[in-house]
């Protein structure tokens, strides 16, 4: 069983700052004893609820759980169902566990400390559960945080940005260990140097620390990165438009903050919404518009103004773009919207299309392989996970290809591929080749849900952002703070972002050389077509329809291509520094 919390990017920053610093004065929050427990079933389930364990956990929000109480008795249809029970203990972490060969499924669940409601979905503190890699709704569960731990620890001095050396002190509530590390990951119980005296800080460095009461988890972590003057560099102001997807970016400041750069990040975004929509909230001009768009998509009229958002804004190196409109007559159209606009204040912007991934079931218009290809005649289902963010970059390039025609001024825009990151690192999840991680781990590992990315995704994709960005590998210069990774983990992310990022050659890291790569070769097990090459880390380009493959043209490879009637796979082979080998036909199934 595995598990991933769900927590918006901004109770994240909150929960995590790098800037703000808590003092002594802090009030200790009370702690949680949970010993009542409601609950609702679905309709219908009723009976099959019985059985199901009230548990707690002090180790971690995936392990060390004991039972606390059961579900006996099923409650009457359309009523809530009570347990009250002796504990005396406190917990963080909270779940009540349904049989998994029945049939029940709990629609709400309120746990209660003699009365007291200490968490609920509408408090944020759900944790989202993941059998294998399929959504697991037998487990309703919830991170009580402060309530079932301890305050995090503060910092002393509170301002990050140092004048010269400076020694840092760690304060947490009377009788708390605090724990520490200076790499990036995150203390626990077990993990980081224990505190006794101040840290004394002469360079940049990133302090993440817990502080743990006896017989408590760890508390929720607090961390900062202290700058000093000779070694701080001036980094990007970056403006984005876009929905949550473009949000689990809103702490990439933090990891460009670990490699020294001063980062400003403007982000102008609302839940789910096309660029034709937020391109509708820029002005009262486009009223009657917003209005039917508000009735499909309320989340539109939530968020910061358009007007506050752009009076905020002092400066724009960076011009970030997240499309996901199929209609892409509408989606270039308003795209070109935004470009001119942002353009009349800061004409040398670089704009970036930022390639997103698609949800856990799979179902856009790319997935089904209707979107049109300027770069092939035909294109097809895609099959797979790996498929899929092959067809979602293709849908990229082709709105790219569009743009340049549909507005030449100014520098071009390029993409940001990390699809190609997610797709990768699924592979290499599902074939044991990523460390520490088993088959089935994708979505418990990275995910917070069906779609969005919890902390350890975020880092990858703020990986290729930042490689992208400012022009250089995040391995050795970024560290994995707010993160559960470990150092091998964070490594092998950083080292996969600038894989993808070096190999696609629009991101503008491609070297051409002289000799060639090893003409792809096929492995078909009758399911799956697999590529492989003599070059050792080889990409490749391919083409269903029988069209000749360049490394410009086709889908990229991300270690799975689906058998499908009527395919003509051909192939070809490239790495940055080589030449491109000759394309190499599997011929028509």
């Amino acid at each position: 069983m595995k598990f991933t919390q769900r927590s918006s990017r901004v109770a994240f920053f909150a929960a995590f700052c790098l800037a703000v610093m808590v003092a002594d004065s802090r009030a200790e929050t009370p702690a949680a004893v949970c010993n009542q427990v409601r609950f609702q079933p679905n309709w219908g389930g009723e009976k099959d609820i019985v059985g199901g364990k009230i548990e707690g956990s002090n180790v971690s929000s995936q392990t060390g759980f004991v039972t606390l109480a059961e579900i006996k008795e099923a409650p009457k249809l359309k009523e809530w169902g009570e347990v009250k029970f002796d504990n005396t203990k406190v917990y963080r972490y909270l779940r009540v566990a349904l049989p998994h060969e029945g049939k029940g499924k709990l629609s709400k669940v309120e746990f209660y400390d003699g009365g007291q409601l200490v968490a609920t979905d509408k408090m944020g503190l759900r944790l989202n559960y993941f059998y294998g890699d399929a959504p697991d709704d037998h487990i309703i569960g919830y991170d009580l945080r402060e309530k079932g731990s301890t305050r995090p620890p503060g910092f002393k001095p509170g301002n990050p940005d140092l004048t010269g050396p400076a020694d840092v002190a760690l304060t947490a509530a009377d009788g708390a260990v605090i724990r520490y590390t200076l790499d990036g990951t995150m203390p626990t119980a077990d993990h980081g140097g224990i505190y006794k005296t101040p840290i004394h800080v002469d360079q940049n460095t990133t302090i993440n620390a817990v502080a743990i009461l006896p017989d408590r988890a760890p508390s929720p972590p607090n961390g900062v990165t202290f700058l000093l003057p000779a070694s701080t560099k001036q980094g990007l102001a970056v403006a984005s438009v876009g929905n949550s997807l473009t949000g689990i970016t809103l702490n990439f400041w933090r990891y460009a903050r670990t490699a020294g750069y001063k980062h400003t990040t403007y982000p102008f975004l609302r839940g789910g919404a096309l660029t034709r929509e937020l391109w509708a909230l820029t002005s009262s001009e486009y009223a009657a518009e917003l209005k039917e768009m508000e009735k499909t998509r309320p989340s539109l009229a939530n968020g910061q103004p358009w007007d506050d958002f752009w009076q905020k804004i002092r400066k724009v190196d960076v011009f970030t773009l997240q499309p996901r409109d199929f209609d892409l007559e509408k989606e270039t159209a308003a795209e070109v919207n935004f470009l001119k606009l942002f353009r009349q204040k800061w004409p040398d912007l670089q704009p970036y299309l930022y390639c997103e991934w698609v949800e856990l079931a799979r179902q856009r218009p790319s997935d089904k392989g209707t979107v049109p290809s300027f770069e092939m005649q035909k294109t097809f289902p895609a099959l797979t996970w790996e498929e899929s963010m092959s067809a979602m970059l293709l849908y990229m390039e082709e709105l790219q290809h569009r743009l340049a025609a549909a507005y030449p001024e100014g520098r071009p825009a390029h993409i940001i591929p990390a699809a190609l990151a997610m797709g990768w690192v699924k592979n290499k999840i599902d074939h044991g080749q990523f460390p520490g991680a088993q088959p089935g781990e994708f979505y418990s590992l990275l995910f917070s849900d069906q779609v969005h990315p919890a902390e350890n995704g975020a880092f990858l994709v703020d990986m290729t952002w930042y490689s992208m960005l400012y022009r250089e590998p995040s391995e050795g210069k970024v560290l994995p703070v707010g993160t559960t990774l470990t150092p091998e983990q964070a490594r092998a992310m950083e080292q996969l972002a600038w894989d993808v990022l070096k190999h696609y050659p629009d991101c503008g890291f491609y070297e051409e050389g002289k000799e060639p790569c090893g003409q792809p070769e096929f492995a078909n097990d009758g399911r799956i077509i697999t590529l492989k090459s003599s070059t050792p880390g080889a990409w490749f380009r391919y083409t269903l329809d029988g069209t000749k493959p360049t490394r410009t043209r086709g889908y990229v490879y991300c270690g799975a291509i689906s058998v499908q009637p009527g395919i003509h796979v051909q192939a070809i082979a490239y790495k940055s520094g080589m030449a491109d080998s000759a394309v190499a036909d599997a011929g028509q199934k």
